[in-house]
Formats: structure tokens, sequence, C-alpha cells
């Protein structure tokens, strides 16, 4: 998606220790001077000089709930920006690892309904609804993703794979 914005409006609230537009970035990738992470609570207001530092912006313990709004946008000097795909940055794996774990979770869960607990039909209701029948409740429990930030130690492979993409974006935009 590409969206338009000026240079000012990114650069309007850096001071004298902010970056300048023409050492934001450099290389291959010039046209893109200036990035911004997005979190749940949009903490970070000032433009980051590459992917790898918004990137590292939101993996911090600053960063509010990445996982599930994290974003990360480039800005070109020309006016258009590039939406960085959360599939860079953001996995999604299943909740359980097999079928044998989901079905353990939902018998544990019906176990301590039965028990009387009273959390035990909130905890995991956005999984399977406990009044379900087991074998659905196994089929929703296998079928949940959860979704995480990448480990720091990808980031070189991950900021590899964005620069090619926006290498791509950059050729098919002109």
């Amino acid at each position: 998606m590409i969206k338009k914005i000026s240079e000012n409006s990114i650069l309007e609230n850096l001071d004298a220790y902010g970056a300048h537009a023409d050492v934001l970035s450099d290389g291959s990738l010039s046209n893109i001077f200036a990035y911004r992470a997005f979190d749940l609570r949009d903490r970070f207001s000032a433009p980051f000089p590459d992917f790898r530092s918004a990137l590292e912006a939101l993996q911090s313990d600053t960063s509010y709930l990445p996982e599930m709004s994290g974003e990360i946008i480039a800005y070109c000097r020309d006016g258009r920006s590039f939406e960085i795909p959360r599939d860079f940055f953001i996995r999604d794996e299943p909740r359980f690892a097999s079928r044998a774990a989901a079905e353990q979770w939902v018998r544990e869960r019906m176990a301590a309904l039965e028990r009387g607990d009273r959390f035990a039909g909130r905890q995991g209701a956005a999984l399977a609804n406990p009044d379900d029948p087991i074998e659905r409740q196994v089929e929703d429990a296998l079928a949940w993703q959860e979704s995480r930030l990448v480990d720091p130690q990808e980031n070189d492979a991950v900021c590899e794979q964005v620069d090619r993409w926006l290498l791509e974006q950059l050729e098919t935009a002109c």
C-alpha cells in the first residue's frame, strides 16, 4: 500500500540531536529517508534512520504489544511510503505443536470446569468454546495461531529480505 506523506512532516519533530534527511539513508535505498515503527500505543514518534532500528524498537521493552499491531513504514523523498508487510517481522505460529497437546489442554480445561473452577471457562475462550463438543474444541485449538516478533538473532536475515522487497517496490513504483 502506498501512502503519500511529505519529508517535512516526518522531520518536523527532530531537534539538533535528531538526524537530517540527507544522512538518514544511503546506498541503493537512498530514496528512503526514514522509517517509522508503530505499536499499540504509538510509543515511537521519532523516525528511525533504517529498518533495523525500527525493528529493534518494536523488539524493545518499550514497545507495547507489537505482536498485535506492529507496523513499520518506509518513507520516500518523493512523498511515497511503503508499509512493510508484517510477515517479514511478525510470525504466526500454531499454539499447539500436536493434536495430542491440544486435546490435553481441552481435557484439562474440561476437568477444571467440572471441579467448579470459575475461571476455567474464560481461560482460552478465544481458542475454543468450552460449550462445544470436545472434538470441535480440539480442532479450534489446533487452528489457533499466536503472533510473535522475530527473534533478534534473525534481524540480519529479515533486514536483507526487507531491503530486497523495498528495492522491488521502488523499481515497480517508478
